[in-house]
């Protein structure tokens, strides 16, 4: 338990040993304020990231026919000149772990589990017929899978 931070006043009344600071309620109020700036601090939560990430810059350059790309901007003189694209990556090396030889329901525990309306990449090779969730999917983006005798990778 923290000490208050005590001080002595003279007054009137004598010498009284006043309380003026708990170490422990500054500290977590410090904390409070630097998460909330964290939080709700746009450009300090852009900063973060870019120094905890790596960073490429891509030259996209001119067509040649002359076209213009969304990637690439126009000078002053009319001429499409190319653009310098910074790319950004937020995750390191297989930091998001495939699923490896996963797990199937029946179909019937399937109707049970699942709502009718979820959605799902469907695959079926050599009469083996398989469903894959897309919101399971989204969490890690690979399943490395057999189906059918065949080696596949189900990517979304």
């Amino acid at each position: 338990m923290c000490k208050p931070l005590a001080v002595m006043w003279a007054g009137r009344g004598g010498v009284k040993e006043v309380e003026v600071l708990d170490l422990g309620k500054i500290v977590v109020g410090l904390l409070v304020v630097l998460v909330a700036v964290f939080i709700f601090v746009p450009g300090v939560r852009q900063s973060f990231t870019r120094v905890l990430s790596n960073s490429e810059t891509v030259v996209v350059p001119p067509r040649p026919d002359g076209g213009a790309q969304s990637a690439q901007s126009q000078s002053n003189q009319g001429e499409v000149v190319e653009q310098e694209l910074e790319i950004i990556t937020l995750l390191g090396y297989d930091a998001i772990p495939a699923i490896v030889a996963p797990d199937f329901l029946s179909a019937g525990e399937a109707q049970l589990q699942y709502s009718p309306d979820e959605q799902v990449l469907g695959l079926s090779i050599n009469g083996d017929n398989r469903a894959y969730s897309i919101p399971m999917l989204s969490r890690h983006e690979i399943v490395n899978d057999e189906v059918g005798g065949v080696p596949v990778a189900v990517t979304w």
